[in-house]
């Protein structure tokens, strides 16, 4: 069977192609038996058409119509080109804008947990501030009180930030980072600041940063100038590095090599006067800076109850149940108070507003010297005093005190004092110190207000003897005896009297010795009754 070509009609249509080719290039790219091999290989109809566009197409100069064809293509290809980069950057501001956002609602979330946490901290522990510890302990320098320390850190620099924290409970310095576990903002970090020496002595936070990374120091307990540098892995703290100390120059050495840049010792004790100012500033803008609402339910600060007595009372439960019922107890030639032994209402500032005042007695582990000037390690039962202010929907800790007074010529006696002036109250404290068989005494009386936020200083007064020579202090300043002797004694008992006047000055005692278990015993039965005054359903039985 023969096999029929469509084209076999058109030959010489081809043919007159071929030579308009030709006759427009004599050295044409493609060789015109491909033309007409591709004219063959459409049907005859659609031979037909080709032939006629190539007709057409070549009574018009062949390479004009293609170079007008590239033009049209660059043209198409430039359109499309910025089409696509249009979309590009559409796509490049939406993806920023929402990176924004993001990181706007990843700092937001992190400023309301972080406030939260600093305001349950400052109700806790109490409002950020610094004492004098030469009244107290007979130490040059300032410590700081309540939250001692606030910052955001990125340890492990993931753009996820953490809150590093350093507070004072009872006289010890504790470090601490809250950061996110499992998208809950948690504690990942809690231990001991580093302390030379308990409660008196230099205390600080050991930082240091390492590639962009930053790194908790913990000192040796046993051996201070050896250093573990603690890192964040993800949601846990693991031990990267070590490092040493040297005490006496203060300095951080790696691998025998002093390093001065890369460490940081936040001093939390044993302050300059104006470091302990700048300290508390810095602090202070910290927490203003974090917002004041939302954060996790979990790490809120419990407004408890609306009512001041509803406040007051879940405070009074809460001490119940950590340290026990008020109860009066005789042992060791002793009549104390157990417990909690102090709940008092008082209006400091003579506002109509209740103040709420709490002693408890509990045992801490305390360090001294034995006869051959080794350090052991001992327990005693102290008192702690804590006054709470309320804001109109809760109770807010205003000011937390490390024992209670005592007196020269008996230490174990404890007892504690308010002064009425003008309608307003004030908080009195003596405090004796004495040691190596009374051959050096520290003391201290103070007088404080209520300045509607917390307690402060109004007076103070402190002397140091030291084997007979004795150095006196009032506000802090050295004096002379004379004017120490007719300015100091403002507080009952400081000057080693037993009198005063009980029409200026109420005395409660919580300790003293059996002979005078009468002064002690009443005590209970007025601290149960002022608990019935804020819920008249209390029962400690």
């Amino acid at each position: 069977m023969r096999k029929y070509n469509y084209f076999d009609d058109d030959d010489s249509a081809i043919s007159d192609v071929r030579d308009r080719v030709r006759a427009a290039d004599p050295a044409p790219v493609h060789d015109t038996v491909e033309i007409g091999d591709a004219l063959r290989a459409f049907s005859r109809s659609r031979g037909e058409k080709v032939i006629t566009v190539a007709r057409n197409v070549l009574s018009k100069n062949p390479f004009e119509e293609l170079e007008n064809a590239s033009k049209r293509k660059k043209r198409t290809v430039s359109f499309s080109m910025f089409f696509v980069f249009i979309v590009f950057l559409v796509v490049l501001v939406l993806a920023t804008v929402h990176s924004v956002n993001k990181e706007n609602d990843r700092i937001a979330k992190f400023s309301a947990d972080a406030g939260a946490v600093c305001t349950q901290y400052l109700v806790q522990y109490g409002n950020t501030n610094y004492e004098n510890l030469y009244s107290r302990y007979g130490v040059e320098g300032y410590r700081m009180t309540g939250l001692c320390y606030a910052r955001e850190v990125d340890f492990d620099r993931d753009g996820t930030s953490e809150l590093l924290l350093a507070f004072n409970d009872s006289g010890e310095y504790y470090t601490e980072v809250w950061g996110y576990v499992h998208g809950k903002f948690s504690v990942m970090f809690h231990e001991k600041a580093t302390q030379t020496k308990k409660k008196a002595g230099d205390a600080w936070i050991t930082v240091y940063s390492k590639s962009n990374r930053y790194y908790i120091g913990l000192h040796d307990e046993d051996d201070i100038e050896k250093v573990s540098l603690y890192g964040l892995h993800g949601d846990k703290f693991e031990k990267d590095y070590t490092c040493t100390y040297d005490k006496t120059a203060e300095a951080f050495s790696v691998r025998k090599k002093v390093d001065a840049a890369s460490f940081e010792r936040i001093k939390l004790a044993v302050l300059s006067e104006q470091k302990a100012s700048v300290t508390l500033n810095l602090v202070l803008s910290t927490v203003d800076g974090f917002s004041a609402d939302g954060g996790d339910a979990s790490v809120k600060a419990a407004a408890i109850n609306s009512s001041l007595e509803g406040s007051y009372y879940r405070i009074v439960e809460e001490l119940n149940q950590k340290y026990g019922f008020a109860k009066y107890v005789e042992s060791n030639g002793l009549a104390y108070i157990d417990g909690l032994a102090v709940v008092d209402l008082v209006d400091f500032n003579g506002d109509g507003t209740d103040e709420l005042v709490v002693i408890y007695r509990k045992t801490v582990k305390s360090r001294t010297e034995d006869y051959m000037g080794n350090y052991i390690s001992t327990e005693e039962s102290k008192y702690y005093i804590e006054v709470y202010r309320y804001n109109g929907s809760g109770a807010v800790l205003a000011y937390k005190g490390e024992g209670i007074s005592n007196s020269l010529n008996d230490t174990d006696e404890q007892y504690y004092i308010l002064k009425t002036e003008n309608g307003r109250f004030f908080y009195c404290q003596n405090s004796f110190s004495v040691s190596d068989y009374g051959r050096s005494v520290s003391a201290s009386s103070t007088i404080m207000k209520f300045n509607k936020t917390t307690l402060v200083p109004t007076f103070s007064a402190s002397y140091h003897s030291e084997y007979g020579y004795t150095q006196y202090y009032l506000e802090d300043k050295s004096v002379y005896k004379n004017e120490f002797d007719a300015e100091a004694y403002k507080v009952p008992f400081f000057d080693g009297s037993d009198s005063y006047d009980d029409g200026q000055f109420v005395v409660n005692y919580l300790q003293r010795g059996s002979r005078d278990s009468g002064t002690v015993e009443g005590q209970v039965e007025k601290t149960v009754s002022t608990i019935k005054k804020l819920n008249s359903s209390y029962d400690p039985e």
